[in-house]
């Protein structure tokens, strides 16, 4: 008990939660269009040539434009195109890069760990990928992206094949050229940063989350819908590029949803004091809503000083709409009350509320981290899960291909890939296609908070209308 406490105080300090990863009976990706062409018979050879006829006018002609054929890998760019095309047999060796140690970042993260660790071993015990056994070593960055190019040649040393998880914008970001140079996928990059959808100068990258400014998009979209008449948002964001891509998309469609900024206040990446004086701020403006993108533990602090501000201004109540990096059960739940009633999103289901545990994947999920252990850090550990599974998945489609499991034929498939993970919602895919879509995940539903039950309802329709 005192360990689980330790556990849970490193996860209030870190405050940097991914929400819950997230039925559907169909496991597998779209199928190739195997409709056979039509037969061709050789010519009659006791007849005597054809009479040529003027062709029908009526007759309906045929205009369907030939079938596009599937994104490639260009492998002639990488350091040793032979070894981009070498078949990967017996044992498939998975590299990651994750914060192990450092303090609370490290605990906070640790449920993600587990959950993609155990996934790995789930996919192993059922022989997911026929006759490959599937081995993962995590090297630790401690959160650091200094750290991470290190750890990265350490694993690229012993013949990692691919990297998947990596958690942090600039913990990918800082060994994407390395991997794409030597075109080694970098799959499921735990992160939403759009740069993860520059197919044509890194395509052997490939993000998990769906991008922050999408996020955003959606979050104005709802606003909208909910004031019809117009709305003042007051904007509240940590100082860095995280923060300015939810910000940047926001603005740009305030005036189309015809929402009016009246103030926006920013917190530095590093400060862990209450944002007392940002907040006052936001509170003299009596906004109707409010755009918040805290980083780790002030997510906590922000809603902390948004319920002091409340209730100094009797009659305020905005609505508030939370980066869905907060959305953990954890992290809001150490909020309390404060948490009551706050908008976020997700694609996921919340395996955290009762009335979900009957789905069979949530089920299958519940019982398995059970089996191992870790159910009390199981709403985290489903983002670490669904990771995994979505790039078991990549590699079962590659083994299935004509060139059989390369690492030419992975980022082929993880580019060329329509699959609905076991914990996502119904109606949800994770799919991309080459560069005329990078983005795996990109559909998301607005979903509010319940701070007595810790947990979240959904409102309204699962959101789409930003897919590629």
């Amino acid at each position: 008990m005192k360990q689980r406490k330790r556990m849970l105080a490193a996860f209030i300090a870190a405050g940097a939660l991914f929400a819950a990863a997230c039925s559907d009976d169909d496991d597998n990706g779209d199928s190739a269009d195997t409709t056979p062409s039509e037969e061709t018979t050789a010519p009659d050879d006791t007849t005597g040539p054809e009479e040529t006829t003027a062709p029908d006018d009526t007759a309906p002609v045929d205009t369907e434009p030939p079938a596009e054929e599937a994104w490639a890998v260009d492998t002639s760019l990488c350091v040793d195109p032979d070894a981009a095309s070498a078949p990967i047999e017996g044992d498939l060796f998975i590299g990651s890069a994750m914060p192990l140690s450092g303090g609370a970042a490290a605990a906070a993260f640790a449920p993600v760990k587990d959950g993609f660790e155990a996934y790995i071993k789930y996919a192993n015990e059922q022989d997911l990928l026929s006759g490959v056994t599937i081995s993962v070593q995590i090297e630790d960055d401690q959160y650091n992206a200094e750290l991470t190019p290190g750890a990265v040649d350490t694993l690229i040393a012993a013949d990692a094949d691919i990297f998947a998880g990596i958690i942090g914008s600039p913990n990918n970001a800082a060994v994407r050229q390395t991997l794409n140079d030597n075109c080694i996928p970098q799959l499921a990059a735990l992160t939403g940063s759009p740069a993860w959808g520059d197919v044509a100068n890194f395509p052997w990258t490939t993000g998990q989350l769906a991008p922050y400014d999408l996020e955003s998009k959606v979050y104005a979209s709802q606003i909208a819908a909910d004031h019809p008449d117009g709305a003042t948002v007051a904007l509240f964001h940590v100082n860095n590029e995280f923060g300015q891509v939810y910000m940047d998309a926001f603005t740009d469609l305030a005036s189309e949803f015809s929402l009016d900024i009246v103030a926006e206040e920013t917190i530095e990446a590093t400060d862990q004091a209450p944002p007392t004086s940002q907040i006052t701020n936001i509170a003299a403006e009596a906004p109707d809503v409010i755009m918040a993108v805290p980083l780790g533990a002030q997510c906590i602090t922000f809603l902390t000083e948004l319920a002091n501000a409340k209730a100094a201004n009797a009659g305020w109540e905005p609505q508030v709409y939370i980066t869905n990096t907060c959305a953990s059960s954890l992290i809001l739940g150490a909020a309390g009350a404060a948490a009551d009633g706050i908008f976020t999103s997700g694609n996921g289901i919340d395996i955290v509320n009762p009335a979900n545990h009957e789905i069979p994947s949530v089920v299958q999920f519940r019982d398995y981290m059970a089996a191992e252990g870790l159910s009390d850090v199981e709403a985290t550990a489903a983002a670490g899960w669904v990771t995994a599974e979505v790039v078991v998945e990549i590699l079962r489609q590659a083994q299935a291909s004509d060139a059989g499991l390369t690492r030419e034929s992975i980022i082929n498939a993880a580019r060329n890939f329509d699959y609905h993970p076991s914990l996502y919602l119904d109606g949800i895919n994770f799919t991309m296609s080459g560069e005329e879509d990078p983005y795996g995940a990109q559909s998301l539903v607005v979903r509010t908070y319940d701070a007595e039950t810790k947990t979240f309802e959904d409102v309204g329709e699962i959101i789409t209308e930003f897919e590629s």
